[in-house]
């Protein structure tokens, strides 16, 4: 438990109103791990400096610290426990400035994604990633995990979207690389530490973000592919038609796509030609009729070419929102069979088939009763995978070992878009180089020698 007199002291610093604790904290949303509040005691800087503040003062008094953005993390990150702090971003949520002619945006931590996409919006700019958790999800909790999302093959992951940040360091000193421009050569680039660190190294609390042009006019279409394989070949072919500007490739293998479809509907889609593959594309160009027609002869090209067996252009936004729908609410899984496990992995095209063969024969070897989901970013081979049981979770080890098989060999990832936290720690000292490892470790011992700064996290 922290002592009465610690809690004084930071009231101190953040004012009654800053401090939250019992029936104050208990009224917040947890998130998306029912420990997140588990700590118990939250603070709510107003400011950088009041950050700084906290940070020297638990330094001082080796007081653990859970940095909060939007409780989005799906890797346990912001888990915190008894005795320890949460440190709530919340209330640093000022877009400081938004420059067109730049294309930058200086923002505070706490800023929402779909705050920073409104204001982009209204200059016809865009923040260049998109989540599904848009909403709650904060710039800086996006920055500590290295979020990536729908638009990464286009414009890169969170790390791409960095040129300045403003961090805390634990013993409350603030390392100000607050850079607008995209070439800065200024020695080591340490602000990239912090990118993806989830809050292990220090805390981030302003950031300048490179925007990137709006789209403005787009085409929408389900299509069903004979096999993985051909879904790469059509992303490939779309990417390089002069005619489309390509926004979005998202896929779903069949298992995913079949339960998705029949429990969101609409009847339509539900029916919609039975295949290994799915893709959601979407394209824009300068007019809203030109996008639907160079989509729609691309197609019709791609059928000609065996690469695509059926697809659906979507004529309404009420047709585009029923397509999206099936992808973006991939928690019907979860509602539908509740005994499972998730995973968030990455794979290279060219290997995209292969694995999908060995991860279906492996679930299937394990009975019956045992489902395995996939769907992800076509574009960068990011795979968001579930494998649950029909009355019972299966053994994870076991689940494990067919989801990461081969995975380092072939090049891939165990963690693309969703951090380390808690969840992956084990496969993090299991699969990755151990010199890396060990560098790791040693970045850690230097900026935070107390180990104050996420205790537990990614390798603490």
């Amino acid at each position: 438990m922290i002592a009465g007199d610690i809690l004084a002291d930071l009231r101190e610093i953040v004012g009654a109103s800053g401090l939250k604790t019992g029936d104050a904290l208990s009224v917040l949303d947890p998130g998306a791990d029912q420990h997140n509040l588990d700590a118990g005691v939250m603070v709510v800087p107003q400011n950088t400096a009041q950050v700084a503040s906290i940070l020297r003062f638990c330094n001082e008094h080796r007081i653990a610290v859970v940095p909060h953005g939007g409780r989005t993390g799906l890797a346990g990150g912001a888990v915190s426990a008894i005795g320890e702090i949460i440190l709530s971003l919340s209330a640093l949520n000022r877009i400081e400035s938004l420059t067109a002619s730049a294309g930058t945006a200086i923002v505070e931590s706490g800023v929402t994604l779909q705050a920073l996409q409104e204001a982009a919006a209204r200059v016809n700019l865009s923040t260049g990633i998109d989540i599904a958790s848009r909403g709650s999800a904060t710039i800086g909790g996006m920055i500590s995990t290295n979020a990536g999302g729908m638009d990464a093959f286009r414009h890169g992951v969170m790390r791409q979207r960095v040129l300045g940040l403003e961090v805390v360091l634990p013993d409350g000193s603030i390392m100000s690389d607050m850079a607008q421009v995209t070439k800065s050569n200024e020695g080591y680039d340490l602000k990239q530490l912090f990118v993806g660190a989830e809050g292990t190294l220090g805390v981030v609390t302003r950031a300048v973000i490179r925007l990137a042009p709006g789209d403005e006019f787009t085409a929408t279409a389900l299509v069903a592919c004979p096999s993985a394989t051909d879904a790469v070949a059509l992303f490939q072919t779309l990417q390089r038609n002069r005619s489309l500007n390509l926004l979005r490739a998202e896929f779903m293998a069949r298992e995913y796509f079949a339960l998705a479809s029949s429990n969101l509907g609409p009847a339509s889609l539900a029916a919609f030609t039975r295949a290994p593959a799915y893709i959601i594309i979407e394209s824009d160009a300068t007019d809203q009729q030109i996008a639907q027609t160079a989509l729609e002869e691309a197609l019709a090209a791609a059928i000609d070419a065996g690469l695509v067996l059926d697809a659906i252009l979507a004529q309404s936004e009420k047709e585009r929102n029923e397509i999206w729908n099936i992808r973006e609410d991939s928690n019907v899984v979860t509602r539908v069979c509740p005994h499972g496990y998730w995973f968030d992995i990455s794979i290279p095209l060219q290997h995209l088939e292969s694995w999908l063969t060995q991860f279906n024969n492996g679930i299937a070897a394990l009975g019956s009763d045992i489902k395995g989901f996939a769907f992800g970013h076509l574009g960068d081979g990011n795979l968001h995978i579930g494998v649950a049981g029909e009355t019972a979770k299966p053994d994870k080890d076991k689940i494990k070992s067919i989801v990461y098989a081969n995975i380092r060999e072939t090049g891939g990832s165990f963690s693309a878009e969703h951090g380390i936290g808690l969840e992956k720690k084990p496969e993090l000292h299991a699969l990755i180089d151990p010199v890396k490892l060990r560098l790791m470790q040693s970045i850690k011992q230097m900026i935070d020698p107390n180990g104050i700064m996420n205790p537990g996290k990614i390798i603490g």
